[in-house]
This record gives C-alpha cells, structure tokens and sequence, in this order.
C-alpha cells in the first residue's frame, strides 16, 4: 500500500525532535508515520522514553487527517458505505498538522 504524508507546521516538529530526541529527524518522522498507520486518529506523536535524550517520554501534540483510496482513486469510507464493500485501501493520503 503506497502511503503519502504531508506536514504542516514541520518545524515545530523539527524543533521538537532537536530539544527531546536521541534520534535523528528521519526515524522520528518514520515513527510517527507507524504511530499514525497504527492509529487514525491518535492526536499527538509520542516520542518513547527510550528514544528521548532525558529518557523521559515527551508528547507533541498533531491533528492527523487520513484518508484511504482504492485502486481506482476513488475514496473508500467518502459517506458512501455501501460502495466501500470489499475493498481494499490501495493508497493512504495522510496529512499532520502539528499545533
């Protein structure tokens, strides 16, 4: 499944990442990608105890918009339940917006 994420306010992100974070920019980003995919409507990324300079657990709070196609581009779960039978998300669309 092809899975595409934009940021919105990605230097408060950044700037997190920097102040708390034992690892770099890209795996926290990856991170958080897995944090969304596991849960749609998780409303903050949260940076494990183990992966924080303090070994303390850090919270930034986001605003995570989801949305799934088929495999024709047409959008599954669009209000139209109905049609969404038995299909399976080719490509995810997920856009954050950290506040």
């Amino acid at each position: 499944m092809e899975v595409n994420i934009t940021m919105r306010g990605e230097e408060k992100f950044r700037a997190f990442i920097e102040e708390h974070a034992a690892i770099g920019y890209e795996e926290a980003k990856k991170d958080l990608e897995q944090q969304i995919l596991a849960n749609e409507k998780q409303n903050r990324y949260i940076l494990a105890a183990d992966k924080a300079k303090d070994g303390c657990e850090h919270e930034k709070t986001c605003m995570a918009v989801c949305m799934s196609f088929d495999a024709q581009g047409t959008q599954i779960g669009g209000g139209k339940a109905y049609l969404d039978k038995g299909q399976e998300p080719a490509r995810k669309d997920i856009t954050i917006a950290f506040l």
